[in-house]
């Protein structure tokens, strides 16, 4: 029954005025050209319009920093490698630092550290454990060597000594921006100046 109505229609369709079918197939091709070219003057000026909230938004989300535990990791590490390049790298310039004895400065904890590796001979940085809760990492760390010269004031002792200790990063977009520590600081002293014996502390590997 579809099938004859169909053919009806088509049947019908077919003895309608040549002119008027015409001008029905000019009107449609006239519409899709128009079409056309509307579609080929909106793609590419959508394409070449500047969005910048869009740039900006794609480009912070490709930018990747590593995560609190790598840069953690590797700043220890720097320890027992180029130890300035390790501050400059992942310590904030802008970091606020509380130290063995309080609020201290970042200089001052670089050329601290700097001093004690330079007149440590053997100097070695070892790390016993990390742990990372959110953007904080807790390290907890041993140095040692031999005391060959001067540290702190302290003419060389020829003595082996270590300083251990527990610190605390807060780590935000790839550096350290607030440090903690505690460690047997005083100890450590005691070993340089000779009025310990050394060794006295050990730091556990478990």
């Amino acid at each position: 029954m579809f099938f004859d109505k169909t053919r009806e229609a088509a049947s019908t369709q077919a003895t309608a005025p040549a002119s008027s079918g015409r001008k029905k197939v000019i009107g449609v091709m006239t519409g899709l050209a128009v079409a056309v070219a509307l579609g080929a003057v909106a793609v590419p000026a959508a394409a070449q319009s500047p969005e910048p909230r869009i740039v900006s938004s794609g480009h912070a989300a490709h930018h990747h920093y590593p995560s609190p535990l790598q840069v953690t990791s590797a700043f220890y590490a720097s320890y027992n490698g180029d130890l300035a390049a390790g501050f400059d790298r992942y310590i904030s310039k802008d970091l606020v630092l509380h130290g063995f004895n309080g609020p201290e400065n970042r200089a001052d904890w670089i050329k601290g550290d700097l001093d004690i590796k330079a007149g440590l001979t053997g100097f070695k940085m070892t790390v016993l454990d990390q742990i990372v809760e959110g953007d904080k990492v807790v390290t907890r760390w041993s140095f040692a060597g031999r005391h060959t010269g001067t540290v702190f004031g302290i003419p060389a002792s020829g003595r082996d000594v270590q300083l251990s200790g527990i610190s605390i990063d807060r780590v935000i977009h790839g550096q350290s921006v607030e440090h903690w520590s505690e460690g047997n600081f005083g100890v450590f002293l005691d070993e340089l100046r000779g009025e310990t014996p050394p060794g006295t502390v050990h730091p556990s590997a478990k």
